[in-house]
């Protein structure tokens, strides 16, 4: 029998069977290969399913380890590769540049986050699995243009904020994809109504079909945001579910109403919700396929 050692010296088990050559049998089938030790004898390694052992011969232990985890292993790295700590990359002048980019990624994620809440009624149903992630790159982008403030200090409120007009919450599928008509949409920033036209036309030429659908409705939204404060005004409006059918629709203009001589920038919302009527009843149409909101106004005060 030869023991079976821990790495602190204790015996964890016996290991039976020598053969008569004074080596242990193989007790599971692996190659085999001879390395040496310090007094140059010779030990035998042998794999087996949770690390490696090793023995010097049947009745000859080192007293050193002899079983070697892998899962020692991993700790061990781990712990010698842990990185810098928090604390250092805060106060360490060594990771100012750090700090700057740490800094404006999370203005530029909150200013994201805080269209998606904004514009949360009408995207709902409208939306995809990174709409976050591509409103930050855009916020982003918008950021690192603003000419006023130095890096670090860098704000969404103060560049080209033209660069979210188009801009698709559900990326399968924009307003210009599912509705197939031009309703010019435009701001009175002395009333503060943002006003929507959608002219007549015929839902089966001018709407996308989708699977199951027996209606739909447009709607729109807007806001007057600061995305230095967070604070916002919103308004919503949306036409009556309208049937999806070969008979024209009526005329209709949807007016939102803002704040009067607001001066934060305004973003206005396109899109088109489908629904399925049974008994009455209407369910919206939740696959994504062809729900649509995007970005179609944008008005930054003079």
């Amino acid at each position: 029998m030869v023991p079976v050692l821990t790495e602190n010296g204790s015996l964890m088990a016996w290991l039976l069977y020598p053969d008569p050559t004074g080596i242990l049998k193989e007790l599971y089938y692996s190659m085999t290969t001879v390395r040496p030790l310090l007094d140059h004898s010779q030990t035998t390694v042998r794999a087996f399913p949770y690390g490696t052992m090793y023995y010097k011969n049947a009745f000859g232990c080192t007293g050193q380890p002899i079983f070697q985890s892998l899962k020692t292993k991993t700790m061990a790295k781990s712990e010698s590769t842990s990185g810098v700590s928090g604390e250092r990359i805060k106060t360490d002048s060594a990771f100012e540049r750090t700090r700057e980019n740490m800094a404006e990624f999370s203005r530029a994620g909150k200013a994201a986050k805080l269209l998606r809440t904004i514009f949360r009624d009408v995207t709902i149903n409208a939306k995809d699995r990174v709409t976050q992630a591509r409103l930050v790159k855009v916020a982003s982008r918008i950021l690192m243009g603003d000419p006023i403030n130095e890096r670090g200090a860098r704000t969404v409120n103060n560049d080209d904020l033209q660069q979210l007009q188009g801009f698709h919450f559900n990326v399968r599928a924009g307003i210009t994809d599912s509705l197939f008509v031009r309703c010019p949409m435009s701001i009175n920033r002395v009333s503060g109504e943002v006003l929507l036209n959608i002219p007549a036309f015929v839902p089966r030429n001018s709407v996308q079909q989708a699977r199951g659908i027996t209606h739909f409705r447009i709607v729109a939204a807007a806001a007057s945001i600061n995305f230095d404060t967070e604070q916002y005004e919103y308004a919503m409006q949306g036409t009556a579910e309208l049937p999806y059918n070969t008979d024209p629709t009526q005329a209709a203009t949807l007016t939102l109403a803002l704040p009067a001589n607001s001066k934060d920038t305004v973003l206005a919302v396109l899109g088109i919700e489908y629904y399925q009527r049974v008994n009455s009843r209407s369910y919206a149409l939740k696959s994504g396929e062809h729900n649509a909101t995007s970005i179609v106004l944008v008005d930054k005060a003079v």
